[in-house]
């Protein structure tokens, strides 16, 4: 994507803006680093607002059908992201120490002036990534064994010499 979208984060939310991302595998390098194929394009849909107690917020929602390798038997399988986060940004890193302490479940994020919403969100994408992709239990593809006429090694045994 040729242009960015960056936003002022504060300003974002206090003008309840918001900004609709279609993103493709192109747009986000650091997701290929992990080997993972986007199936069609990654619909990510970000809103800013203000709470009813006053706290600025930026709401971010993704939408996304990726395809992993599992890491038990090396086949593909398809793997379904519908990610809704509710970050709440606070201008200074004691307000953002304090909400944090106040509610442990709780999203926070230190307000920017400049945040690439296309980071924003391959972060998030990331993280919604499981550590160690893997099939369903019961779900993976059995291996190929090898018999004695497909033996790679074959060739090689002649090579031996006994001692």
């Amino acid at each position: 994507m040729n242009n960015r979208p960056i936003i002022d984060t504060l300003g974002f939310a206090q003008k309840t803006q918001s900004q609709d991302l279609q993103l493709k595998l192109v747009d986000l390098p650091r997701l290929t680093d992990v080997s993972a194929i986007v199936n069609d394009v990654i619909q990510a849909n970000i809103i800013g607002g203000i709470q009813h107690d006053g706290k600025s917020f930026i709401q971010l929602k993704i939408l996304s059908g990726l395809t992993l390798t599992c890491q038990r038997c090396i086949g593909l399988f398809d793997f379904q992201i519908n990610s809704h986060s509710r970050f709440i940004i606070t201008p200074t890193e004691d307000e953002l120490v304090e909400i944090s302490q106040e509610e442990q479940n709780i999203n926070t994020m230190l307000a920017e002036n400049e945040l690439d919403l296309i980071e924003f969100v391959e972060d998030e994408l990331l993280l919604a990534l499981p550590m160690v992709p893997l099939h369903k239990e019961g779900d993976c593809e059995r291996p190929q064994l090898l018999d004695e006429q497909s033996d790679p090694t074959k060739p090689l045994s002649g090579l031996r010499q006994s001692s």
